[in-house]
């Protein structure tokens, strides 16, 4: 078959749309997939040896306040509402697939039109707005957890993430580029504004008063270390990093979840209180129900409660 994958905007929606199309690969399916502007998502796919078709957009027209912002974003959307009628008339999909966020509006409209079957994942507890809209077109959506808050009709699939490659302790630190004390634990610590702000501040502090663990920070732009604080680049290979962690602290995306509970780490979740509807508490939710061994945090806690909990789960 062919298939058209439609996904953009943040790796929470990429990798699982990644890890889904290679799959069909591998069975002898035809892929293509179809992502946005932003670079993010350029560099996500090029990780993977993927060359998508990108649409002229960056971001919802929902998305913003601004009335310029609107109004170059709805143009955006009719510029990708073409395009990919006409790349869709080129490539001639059997079945399109959409794993949510902003770019998928294009696709699922075109498929509609032209009645292409159409199927949408939704990787979060509660559903976005295209899901959303999807939904009430008739489209079949699955969920990458037991629940999905405004969609009524759905199918329990989970979340297609990357098969772990385990890798000896040793090297994988060598490959993180992090020397740690012998026999030490090793608290990995990854996830967009984990790396910033009060929260930042907060798990800094927590570092300090374990200081019988070491902690590996994935947010920052160069290598340096602070005592038993450990900053390095993101990372597009996780391999090595989840292979060294005793313990996982990150945010609520779906994706992450699905990949803790993959590598059955240990995992401290922290919701970040600014996702839409809530959904990361949402997710953290039934990501503990799931989990053998997960503890939620709040940003709203102190760096001693942190602490405590980081000793509990060692």
């Amino acid at each position: 078959m062919r298939i058209l994958i439609a996904s953009g905007g943040t790796g929470g929606h990429i990798f699982p749309a990644v890890v889904f199309g290679k799959g069909l690969q591998e069975k002898g399916d035809t892929v293509s997939w179809v992502c946005g502007a932003r670079k993010l998502e350029g560099e996500i796919y090029h990780s993977s040896g993927i060359e998508p078709v990108i649409l002229p957009l960056s971001g919802s027209p929902m998305g913003t306040k601004s009335p310029a912002k609107i109004l170059t974003r709805l143009l955006d959307v009719i510029r990708s509402l073409r395009q990919t009628w006409k790349y869709v008339k080129d490539f001639k999909p059997d079945r399109i697939y959409l794993f949510g966020g902003y770019i998928s509006f294009a696709p699922l409209i075109v498929a509609k039109v032209k009645g292409i079957p159409v199927t949408l994942h939704e990787q979060n507890t509660v559903a976005g707005r295209v899901a959303r809209i999807a939904s009430k077109m008739g489209t079949k959506i699955i969920t990458g957890w037991p629940v999905c808050e405004g969609i009524k009709d759905f199918t329990y699939t989970g979340i297609p993430v990357r098969e772990p490659v385990r890798i000896h302790r040793d090297e994988s630190l060598r490959l993180l580029g992090v020397n740690v004390r012998d026999g030490s634990k090793i608290v990995g610590v990854t996830g967009g504004s984990l790396g910033s702000g009060p929260l930042s501040e907060i798990l800094k502090s927590a570092a300090k008063l374990c200081d019988e663990c070491e902690f590996v920070f994935l947010s920052a732009k160069e290598r340096h270390d602070d005592g038993n604080a450990h900053f390095i680049p993101p990372q597009w290979d996780m391999n090595p990093f989840y292979s060294a962690c005793d313990i996982l602290v990150c945010r609520s995306g779906g994706s992450t979840l699905a990949e803790a509970l993959k590598w059955e780490i240990p995992t401290i979740t922290i919701p970040w209180p600014g996702a839409m509807d809530n959904h990361q508490s949402k997710n953290a939710e039934e990501f503990v129900k799931l989990s053998k061994n997960a503890r939620v945090f709040t940003e709203k806690d102190s760096p001693e409660n942190l602490a405590a909990i980081i000793r509990e789960m060692i």
